[in-house]
């Protein structure tokens, strides 16, 4: 696949991934947006994301199968579990889930 191709194709995919997101933007601008209706799925967003992000890093290590998280990940994850429950949102969470990670692996007793 030479450069023009490899160009074209992504912005074929950039202008597809635009209109998909303006049609929704149209189809709620015309009909008025009512906030409240999608109130609780936006309250489920961050937690998700949360999930999406830090369940595949947990288990799957360098090979495609599935590995044996250490205890370091573990207790990190638990604690950004704890703290976005907490927070009800994600950049806490995941910053101090990795300093927990971290703190954990540079500190470890013998």
């Amino acid at each position: 696949m030479d450069n023009t191709v490899l160009w074209l194709l992504f912005v074929a995919i950039g202008i597809g991934t635009f209109a998909i997101r303006l049609s929704f933007i149209q189809l709620h601008g015309r009909r008025g947006f009512n906030m409240g209706r999608y109130q609780k799925i936006l309250q489920l967003l961050a937690p998700a994301v949360l999930a999406a992000l830090s369940i595949p890093a947990i288990m799957f290590q360098r090979n495609e199968s599935l590995g044996e998280p250490s205890v370091e990940q573990i207790v990190a994850a638990a604690v950004t579990a704890l703290l976005s429950w907490y927070f009800k949102g994600v950049f806490w969470p995941l910053l101090m889930g990795m300093a927990t990670f971290w703190g954990m692996r540079f500190y470890q007793l013998p």
